[in-house]
């Protein structure tokens, strides 16, 4: 681990530097002792009010330039709010980390605080809680917390409700920000590739006149629970949302590392118990998972799962029932797997700037350390089995214990499953016993088969992608959704092991392994440790070259991917986009979902399966890029020896026929979808561009002009007109010509204001063009993100591979900034006379059920019946962002 040098300034402020990365990149974040558990129940959210206004503008800075001053380095700034912290973050180039601490420091230390801006803002914040509102995931963690916790602040939500954000007045959010936005309350956090004696000088000239002084914080100490409570509610949802929490320890307390390791073992990954067994064994949920809130302040470990309604009590006792099997049922091969798991993500959080200034930062403020990680992850390496056993002994018991719950509204009354579940979970608990420079090489095998091997030392991490060209693309009416299908079945079962044995032997080498399938494209994608690489090799290897397909597999997966075809129903922002692509692709494979069709998969037996792979997916077709610490020819070797021996042989893919993009008409088409939902969602989207096409990079810097934080949309809807909380734009390529879309979700009463105000700033962009300044800001802000972006080994790997495949080239990837440099105003008002043509418009919308006459008459999508059918909850297949 990296070391921290720590200075002190005389008023207070902690400054942690650490400093070596081999990317050209620095992270700076401030990390604020301040968040909603120092707020009284009045000021709810006031930490999150803050967090939203200093970007508003400070005495050196105008309203939007903080963003754009960061932007101009390349980078991107934002920030969070939690439970005990807001931390301010940005990330860019090195060479502009002093301009982005002067900037910060500005912010943070002479903010303005405009009556107007504000009450702009508080329109913003409002639609964020309703949208917030909107996510059954997050409401019932919202109820657990609140359940759980009957004096302490961690019981209201980060955010605060409308009602106390509607409240917030000038007066006291000025108060409450000279009370903590302190000296001795900031903990500022510079990692990177960065000068340590500048960067102090630098902190030192911008924060040395930030007032001293420590708030004076009221600790309110939540009551030691006696007996199981729980809360329910009735939401209009296709499944059911359960949470079991139990009190645990602050973030320092020795036991919370053997907690850590507990929530691993049940549900962090696929060979966790948990999912294992309530979802694949008992069949009682559809997802289950387990964390630990480890905190200033005592936490929680929450127990969660998605389920039928039907079974939702079930489900609350059986995340209590399998849990408490690890007290007497541990092996120590199993524990081994769980604390290689723990130090796997510790050690990946360091592989970027970003990551290195979040984990100091969150050591040194919620746990007083810095160097908290060094003991923590010794404290990790130190579990045993007993330790295991004692914790869940210790804390899972009755009167510890709190559920919430949020169920399908058509079921049975609050009330009455809350009795039955307090009633479940004392049963259960009763009878419980308790920098290298990269070298490269492209081979290509006599039967085809493409690798593309890179060095990278500089962090014990090796990325591999396996690629073929294919995906929803080569799929016709009757194979619709067989690349979805065969990239889960793909690691469920290979050569001599099944399902558990795969997810076992990944666990074990501390990586990951997953089929993966998009709109163009289908393969496999792996991390290992730098130890672990070879055996990984070999488990790809035997995933692409002896898939099982086990029947049993099939049933299940095919089940669930025609349940998550259903529950696509429940995100209005897919529905919106699925609305989009059906009215602009019409026949081609594009319109349909990756997902398939109900008929499609439900027709995709075993036989058929094995045939399409076959046809399809020959290893004469495959790219396989491997970025890591390893040594290039022990990877062509191996390689080689395993793929080498197959025979070539030709894809066979069926007819695409081109898209016709022309005809369109005259006017923009509108499309609609009716959802009982608090917001509304809008796609307008046109045709956009090919993965080849000349004018993708001024496309993609026009898009980066009209969103982000700093973009056209950004600043007319939200920041000046507060019409929507979320907005943005989209370039989506293809093989095939892709799409561009602006996405937005607002009150229902805001829509028409908003469609009005999204369409005026695209005829402006296209009749009047850009500014120079425009586009060196947005040029600036593209390759700052793609070098942040680049940081990763997986991230290459999926660049080499996917240009590969594409027949883009496997070293282009690295002339992307360059390409984004060569894009001039004239280049981007071509593009937009290209691809923003009014003719080729469609709008798709998902709104509530309140339907002008117009409205109906226009719409050539009916209303889904209000007694649709319960949809399950998405478990898409990771997609990575070249295999669109």
């Amino acid at each position: 681990m990296q070391d921290v040098q720590t200075h002190r300034l005389d008023n207070g402020l902690t400054l942690h530097i650490a400093a070596g990365h081999p990317a050209p990149v620095a992270a700076i974040q401030a990390w604020v002792g301040v968040g909603s558990a120092d707020e009284g129940p009045r000021q709810a959210g006031m930490a999150h009010v803050i967090e939203h206004m200093l970007f508003k503008g400070s005495s050196g800075y105008g309203l939007g330039e903080l963003t754009r001053a960061i932007e101009r380095g390349g980078g991107e700034i934002n920030a969070w709010t939690a439970f005990d912290h807001t931390v301010y973050h940005a990330v860019l180039g090195r060479d502009h980390a002093e301009g982005a601490i002067d900037a910060i420091g500005d912010a943070l230390l002479a903010p303005r605080v405009d009556p107007e801006e504000l009450a702009r803002e508080r329109e913003v914040i409002l639609e964020e809680i309703r949208q917030g509102a909107d996510d059954p995931v997050r409401s019932v963690a919202q109820s657990l917390f609140a359940t759980a916790f009957v004096a302490h602040p961690y019981r209201r939500p980060v955010i605060g409700t409308a009602e106390s954000v509607r409240r917030v007045g000038e007066r006291e959010l000025v108060e409450f920000f000279r009370s903590y936005y302190v000296a001795d309350n900031l903990t500022l956090v510079v990692a990177g590739d960065v000068d340590p004696h500048r960067v102090r000088r630098a902190v030192e000239r911008r924060f040395r006149t930030m007032p001293a002084g420590r708030p004076a914080r009221c600790v309110i100490a939540e009551p030691v629970q006696v007996a199981p409570r729980a809360s329910c509610s009735m939401r209009d949802v296709s499944e059911a949302y359960v949470s079991v929490g139990f009190h645990v320890p602050a973030a320092r307390h020795p036991d919370v590392a053997a907690l850590d390791v507990a929530a691993i073992l049940l549900g962090q990954n696929e060979s966790a118990r948990l999912p294992r067994m309530l979802r694949d064994t008992d069949n009682l949920a559809t997802s289950a998972y387990a964390n630990v809130h480890a905190l200033r302040d005592p936490g929680l470990l929450v127990l969660s799962a998605t389920a039928r309604a039907a079974d939702a009590r079930a489900a609350v006792g059986a995340l209590v029932d399998r849990s408490l099997e690890l007290v007497d049922e541990l092996s120590t091969e199993e524990l081994d797997k769980a604390r290689i798991a723990a130090e796997t993500g510790f050690v990946r959080q360091l592989e970027t700037a970003q990551g290195r200034a979040r984990s100091i930062g969150w050591h040194a403020t919620v746990a007083g350390d810095p160097q908290f990680g060094h003991v923590y992850l010794d404290r990790i390496r130190a579990v045993r089995r007993h330790d295991v056993g004692a914790v869940m002994r210790r804390y899972l018991r009755p009167e510890n214990a709190s559920v919430a719950a949020i169920l399908p509204a058509r079921s049975r009354t609050a009330k009455a499953f809350a009795r039955q579940a307090e009633s479940r979970v004392r049963r259960s608990l009763a009878k419980q016993p308790a920098a290298v420079v990269p070298v490269e090489k492209r081979v290509a095998l006599p039967n085809g088969m493409t690798l593309l091997v890179r060095r990278d030392a500089s962090v014990p991490v090796v990325a591999m992608r396996a690629v073929w060209k294919g995906g929803q693309r080569v799929e016709d009416a009757k194979t619709a959704g067989a690349s979805t299908l065969l990239a889960r079945l793909l690691t469920r079962g290979c050569a001599t092991r099944d399902a558990a044995a795969v997810a076992d032997r990944i666990d074990r080498l501390g990586g990951s392994l997953a089929g993966v399938a998009g709109r163009n494209s289908f393969g496999v994608a792996a991390e290992w440790l730098a130890r672990t690489w070879k055996p990984g090799l070999e488990l790809l290897a035997d995933c692409v070259l002896d898939p099982r397909l086990p029947q049993d597999e099939l049933v299940r997966e095919r089940r669930l991917l025609l349940e998550d075809q259903l529950a696509q129903a429940d995100s209005p922002a897919q529905v919106a986009f699925r609305v989009f692509s059906e009215a602009l692709y019409g026949a081609h494979p594009y319109a349909r979902d990756a997902l398939g069709t109900p008929d499609a998969v439900a027709e995709l037996s075993r036989g058929k399966l094995a045939a399409f792979y076959a046809e399809r997916y020959p290893v004469s077709g495959l790219t396989l890029a491997v970025v890591g610490d390893v040594e290039i020819d022990e990877v062509i070797a191996q390689v080689t020896t395993r793929f080498g021996t197959v025979a070539k042989a030709k894809a066979s893919v069926p007819e695409v026929k081109p898209l016709v993009v022309d005809g369109r008409g005259a006017a923009e088409r509108e499309v609609y979808r009716y959802l009982e939902r608090q917001q509304a969602h809008l796609v307008v989207g046109f045709p956009g561009a090919t993965v080849d096409a000349k004018d993708r990079f001024a496309l993609e810097v026009l898009v980066a002009i009209l969103g982000g934080q700093s973009g056209r949309l950004f600043a007319e809807l939200r920041e000046t007109r507060a019409l929507a909380y979320r907005v943005s734009a989209h370039s989506v390529e293809g093989i095939d010509p892709g799409f561009v879309a602006v996405y937005l979700s607002c009150a229902p009463d805001k829509l028409s204001a908003a469609v009005a105000a999204v369409r005026a700033e695209l005829e402006r962009v296209r009749t009047a063009g850009v500014t120079a300044d425009e586009v060196e800001r947005a040029s600036r802000y593209l390759i700052g993100s793609h070098q942040i972006a680049m940081q990763r080994r997986s991230a290459i790997a999926n660049a080499m591979a996917y240009h590969e495949a594409y027949g883009l080239g496997w070293q282009t990837w690295a002339g992307y900034d360059d390409a984004i440099r060569a894009v001039t105003p004239a280049d981007i008002a071509a593009a937009a006379q290209t691809y923003l043509r009014a003719d080729r418009a469609i709008t798709a919308t998902v709104q509530p059920p309140a339907m002008t006459p117009g409205a109906q008459k226009r719409s050539k999508l009916p209303a889904p019946p209000r007694s649709a059918p319960p949809a399950k909850k998405p478990r898409p297949v990771r997609t990575p962002r070249g295999a669109v």
